[in-house]
């Protein structure tokens, strides 16, 4: 897939984010999934406690994954698919200059060619039973999402793992992906203007 890029931004910091933005606090204990048992370091006040050193080794994945995505020429798709943050979507697609599609999902939407097919989707949260799951599989589209603790594990073919319900939590692991999509497609430009001299 050509360049293979590796995160900038130091483990240190990740996990000083990911705690400021509350990204590691997961539903009540009582509606846990347990398939993500291993992702959790425990409870508190009933509530459950997401590990960080788990995000930011899975963000990091993420991170790379989008990166040699737009190093490959690939495009990037963000979704949202119910009516929170839409601003949040469409402001970090636009951020990275990405598509963005904020607005309540037409099954159909990709195998029918209504978007030129994605070479990823990143989206904050999918919905139980959703049909962007079937369709991404049918067009072996990969899905970047965030896996809450009421989630089944591998909803999604790469996933970090935190709380999709929170502004913050949301804006924080967005910022990492864009981050790391912006600094790909300057790496890229820099590659076209020392090729043409």
């Amino acid at each position: 897939m050509g360049v293979i890029i590796k995160p900038s931004v130091s483990s240190k910091n990740l996990s000083k984010g990911f705690l400021a933005s509350q990204s590691h606090w997961g539903h009540s204990n009582q509606i846990l999934n347990h398939s993500l048992s291993a992702h959790i370091i425990g409870t508190k006040h009933n509530f459950v406690v997401f590990n960080p050193a788990h995000f930011i080794e899975y963000s990091k994945r993420c991170s790379i994954f989008c990166s040699n995505i737009v190093l490959d020429n690939g495009n990037i798709l963000f979704i949202n698919f119910g009516s929170e943050y839409k601003k949040l979507t469409v402001f970090f697609a636009s951020r990275s200059l990405q598509t963005s599609y904020a607005n309540k999902w037409v099954g159909g939407s990709i195998t029918n060619n209504f978007f030129k097919k994605p070479s990823l989707i990143i989206t904050h949260s999918i919905p139980k039973d959703s049909f962007i799951l079937k369709e991404a599989s049918k067009r072996f589209i990969p899905i970047i999402t965030l896996e809450d603790s009421d989630y089944c594990l591998n909803k999604s073919f790469y996933s970090s793992f935190g709380n999709d319900n929170n502004k913050n939590s949301i804006c924080y692991f967005y910022s990492i992906l864009s981050d790391s999509i912006i600094k790909s497609l300057l790496l890229a430009y820099a590659k076209t203007l020392t090729s043409s001299i």
